[in-house]
C-alpha cells in the first residue's frame, strides 16, 4: 500500500516539475522565435549575414525540440500515474466489442 502511495506521489511531483520546465521551455521558445524574426528583418535589410540568421534559426528548432521532449516526458508521467492510480482502457476488440486491458499489460 505504502508503495503505491509512494508511486502515484512520485508521478504526480514529475508532473509538477514537467509543467515548471513545460513553462520555461515555451518561454525560451518565444525568446528564440522573436530572435529569428529580428535576425530575418536584419538580414532583409542587410546589417546581418545568412550566417547569423541561420543560427537564430537554428536556436529557435533546438528550444522547439526540446519543448517537444518536455510535452513527452508529461504524457509518459501522466501514463504512469494513471499505471500508479491502478487505471486502464478501453480498446475496441473484435467484432465491434469492447475489452478491457490494463495500462500494465502493456
Amino acid at each position: 500500500m505504502l508503495a503505491a502511495f509512494r508511486e502515484v506521489e512520485d508521478q504526480l511531483s514529475a508532473l509538477r516539475l514537467l509543467r515548471d520546465q513545460a513553462q520555461a521551455q515555451g518561454r525560451a521558445v518565444d525568446a528564440a522565435t522573436r530572435a529569428t524574426t529580428l535576425s530575418s528583418t536584419r538580414y532583409r535589410n542587410g546589417l546581418v549575414s545568412q550566417l547569423e540568421l541561420l543560427d537564430a534559426r537554428r536556436s529557435e528548432l533546438r528550444n522547439r525540440r526540446q519543448a517537444l521532449q518536455v510535452r513527452s516526458a508529461q504524457f509518459r508521467a501522466t501514463v504512469g500515474l494513471i499505471r500508479a492510480l491502478g487505471g486502464g482502457w478501453e480498446v475496441p476488440g473484435v467484432g465491434g466489442e469492447k475489452a478491457k486491458t490494463d495500462v500494465a499489460a502493456r
